[in-house]
């Protein structure tokens, strides 16, 4: 999926920044992070985590709620503009480099999760 507006082009580059500034000022040291967003038309999500000295720790809604509200009102402005994905996840290097994936048919895709195993990064990300 390719971003189809230059409004949803801003959205994207607001939502790095975003979470970089979040990242920043919550997690000073960190080398990579993720945040992913579901969406569909009866809910919506977001999650985060990061790499910190080796490191990988789930992000906290609220360390920085209003931060993590932004990203959520970004994230949903995205989907309501497209319509064509039912998960985004952004992920960022410490030298600030992103990249957005869009996910359009599995919703469980990119699961930011400890438990059952998980290891705080998005499956299939390397």
């Amino acid at each position: 999926m390719s971003l189809s507006t230059q409004r949803d082009s801003e959205i994207a580059v607001e939502l790095a920044q975003t979470f970089v500034g979040m990242l920043n000022e919550q997690y000073p040291g960190w080398s990579r992070a993720f945040f992913r967003f579901s969406a569909s038309d009866q809910r919506r999500g977001g999650q985060a985590s990061f790499v910190r000295e080796g490191r990988v720790d789930l992000f906290s809604a609220f360390a920085s709620p209003e931060s993590m509200n932004r990203m959520l009102r970004l994230g949903d402005e995205l989907w309501v503009s497209q319509r064509s994905f039912k998960v985004l996840l952004l992920v960022v290097q410490g030298n600030l480099e992103y990249t957005i994936h869009f996910e359009a048919k599995d919703e469980r895709r990119w699961a930011i999760s400890k438990m059952d195993g998980g290891t705080g990064i998005p499956d299939e990300v390397t």
